[in-house]
């Protein structure tokens, strides 16, 4: 706003007692006002001049005449043509007018309207006798586009006079003002584009530097690889990685820091053919000989079509590729050691079934024998057949414990589950825990209810547990000692308790009880006998119904306390398996074929089929089993399956051959007892699966109850 002139310019009409009207903003009013008094002039009164000064806002002028953006050519006639006729009295006096608005308009950016309020005072002239001036910063016109905008204005001006000249002076002296103002207006706007140029270079070098500080100390190794594979910028952490001096680095070709160089050749070929390398690794060798390895990122920069360079990116994973090998020696060694002990648990396991069967094989004919002493009513010996069937017993249930261990490692034990009594599960127990209790003279007291007490489980495995429970507190019990069974129901589960006055056990040893091999403390004849497997069993097999087994003791000499707690599960819809007490009413006189490489184990249990009136061939081997055949029928076949030159499975398929199917039962006797050992033995033909030692009784009842099926 050139101030100075418009006062000049209004100062001029109110001396010659002309009016003088200003439009302009609120700030710029305030301004002129002070000039006016500075110069003895108040605005609205006559101090010394007869003219009269006429003040009005521009923004508020404007809106009374502006419509949607534009200024509306009635509304500008009624409102600033009133304001003209106004001030000069009705034309008794002239009139000379500033207005501001074009210049608000063109600051708004809206040209249009402000050439269009232009043309609206040129028609107000041509009614009203009035002199305009308008002023324009060229700060309004500084853009290059507004050229033509500024071309127009001027224009629409009757004259046109530079900045830096009065209104006052006449416009013939200045006959290429127009021509200067345009000048003027360009050197603006080229100032004004000098100034954006500069600022911008300005701001670029700053950008530039800044990027260049960023990038030398960034935390990632970069460098740029020019077309000839030539590495020409590398930034501080790349030099710091692989201990390089600029000097010994920048200038060099790329591929030369490989540890291979042939890989580092091809890695720039790719490079520089525009493949885009992401999470490329590399081994780069360092100036100290060592190597690191990389993982790079890089990308091809070209011009006109033509590679100009490459950038990479490369991040040091060494201390990640050191722990990775780490991690796979060590997974590498773990797996060893893990082949190594399942080899060792399957030799354990093969050794422990091995030892079983070999058990099992010396065991058949002492147990068969020793019953075969029963029932001929020998009771001299009495006393020692007393001896040898508590010791035989003992001995089979180390064997059972063993095998039994070797299934539960390799998860071999099924569970047969039924409805039972509680009651009848712990009279077996009892049953089978008796004759040690009896042997040490303890005092069983049992707290158990006969019938009420139903549990859905495997019997035989319940049995188990609270017999090896027993046999366990029998031991650990001074002679003459008691030991308290009890159960009871409470609330979702069934508790069983086997309680002593024994022994005890030490604090450090409550927590190892239920481990594999763990006994307690032991007097050096060993007079309490096992293995250590017991109670290991019967966490197992407890476990293996959803239930627990816990212990409490005192301390030594305090005596013991095993809590069994199961789970109550909804049983099955078949009632308890009730004992038939059918006895067999009359024996029949069977026809039996008994094969075993065991010649003591075969002669006893023919001895024993013999006693019950059957009539009985007994063979050392398949091919004399086969060659019985010839003048013998049998009707019932107890074939060992590990037999010499060929083994029970194919004897039993060769006799069906001679004999035809189901003229013969097939019952197999084995020292292996597992689930897949029935099957197999189902699978090929047998009807009965017996495990060594054989209950003679069993045998003998399974014999009497096979039909004749041999002819004659």
């Amino acid at each position: 706003m050139l101030l100075d002139e418009v006062v000049d310019f209004v100062d001029g009409a109110l001396r010659a007692g002309d009016a003088g009207v200003v439009i302009a903003t609120q700030e710029h009013l305030a301004q002129i006002e002070r000039r006016l008094q500075g110069m003895r002039l108040a605005v609205g009164a006559r101090l010394w001049y007869p003219g009269e000064f006429v003040a009005l806002e521009a923004d508020s002028v404007l809106s009374q005449f502006m419509v949607e953006g534009w200024p509306d050519e009635e509304r500008f006639a009624a409102v600033v043509g009133g304001v003209i006729t106004r001030a000069s009295n009705g034309g008794q006096r002239g009139v000379r007018a500033f207005g501001e608005m074009v210049a608000l308009l063109c600051a708004d950016g809206n040209h249009a309207a402000a050439i269009r309020l232009e043309e609206l005072w040129c028609e107000l002239g041509r009614h009203h006798a009035f002199s305009l001036f308008c002023a324009y910063p060229l700060s309004l016109f500084t853009k290059p586009e507004y050229g033509q905008a500024f071309a127009a204005v001027c224009a629409s001006h009757d004259h046109v006079l530079p900045a830096g000249v009065a209104p006052g002076v006449p416009a013939a002296t200045h006959p290429l003002g127009a021509t200067l103002a345009e000048l003027q207006h360009k050197a603006a706007v080229l100032e004004v584009e000098v100034a954006k140029r500069t600022q911008a270079e300005q701001t670029l070098r700053r950008r530039e530097k800044e990027l260049a500080d960023f990038l030398e100390n960034a935390a990632e190794g970069l460098n740029r690889i020019d077309a000839d594979g030539r590495i020409v910028w590398a930034n501080r952490a790349e030099l710091e990685l692989l201990g390089y001096e600029p000097h010994d680095y920048i200038g060099q070709p790329a591929a030369c820091f490989h540890a291979d160089p042939d890989a580092g050749s091809r890695f720039v070929e790719r490079l520089l053919r525009g493949d885009a390398l992401y999470n490329e690794p590399a081994v780069l060798r360092c100036r100290d000989g060592t190597h690191r390895h990389v993982l790079v990122h890089a990308s091809l920069v070209g011009e006109n079509g033509e590679p100009r360079s490459a950038r990479c990116f490369t991040r040091d994973v060494t201390e990640q590729v050191r722990a990775r090998e780490v991690l796979e020696k060590a997974h590498a060694e773990r797996t060893r050691l893990l082949e190594k002990l399942e080899s060792a648990s399957r030799a354990k396991d093969e050794f422990l079934a091995m030892l079983g069967h070999e058990l099992r094989n010396p065991l058949s004919p002492i147990v068969t024998a020793l019953q075969l002493m029963k029932m001929r009513g020998d009771t001299q010996t009495a006393r020692e057949q007393g001896i040898i069937q508590r010791q035989v017993d003992h001995l089979i249930r180390l064997v059972d414990d063993l095998l039994d261990i070797s299934k539960l490692t390799r998860g071999k034990i099924q569970l047969h589950k039924e409805t039972v009594e509680i009651g009848d599960v712990l009279n077996k127990a009892v049953e089978m825990a008796g004759v040690l209790l009896e042997q040490r003279q303890h005092r069983l007291v049992v707290h158990v209810p006969s019938r009420g007490l139903r549990w859905w489980g495997d019997p035989v495995r319940l049995a188990q547990v609270v017999s090896n429970l027993l046999t366990n507190a029998a031991r650990y019990t001074p002679i003459g000692g008691e030991v308290r069974l009890s159960a009871f129901r409470d609330t979702s589960q069934i508790t069983i308790s086997v309680q002593d006055n024994g022994c005890g056990i030490a604090p450090h040893m409550l927590s190892r009880v239920f481990d594999l091999f763990v006994q307690g403390e032991r007097g050096v004849d060993r007079a309490e006998g096992g293995l250590g497997i017991g109670l290991a069993l019967v966490k197992s097999l407890v476990g293996m119904h959803g239930g627990s087994v816990a212990v409490k003791s005192e301390g030594l000499g305090r005596g013991s306390e095993f809590i069994v707690r199961l789970p109550l599960q909804p049983a099955a819809a078949a009632a308890p398996r009730e004992a038939t007490g059918a006895a067999i009413a009359s024996a029949k006189r069977q026809r039996v074929l008994v094969v075993d490489d065991n010649a003591d184990a075969a002669d006893m249990l023919g001895l024993a089929l013999r006693a019950q009136g059957h009539q009985v061939v007994v063979a050392h081997d398949p091919v004399a089993a086969l060659n019985s055949l010839e003048g013998f029928t049998p009707d019932v076949a107890v074939l060992d399956i590990g037999l010499p030159v060929m083994d029970g499975y194919e004897l039993a398929a060769r006799m069906r051959e001679r004999l035809g199917e189901g003229r013969c039962r097939l019952y197999a006797l084995t020292g292996y007892g597992l689930e897949t050992d029935r099957a197999r033995s189902k699978a090929a033909g047998f009807e009965m699966h017996l495990v060594k030692p054989v209950n003679i009784d069993r045998l003998l009842a399974l014999v009497d109850e096979a039909p004749h099926l041999s002819p004659g």
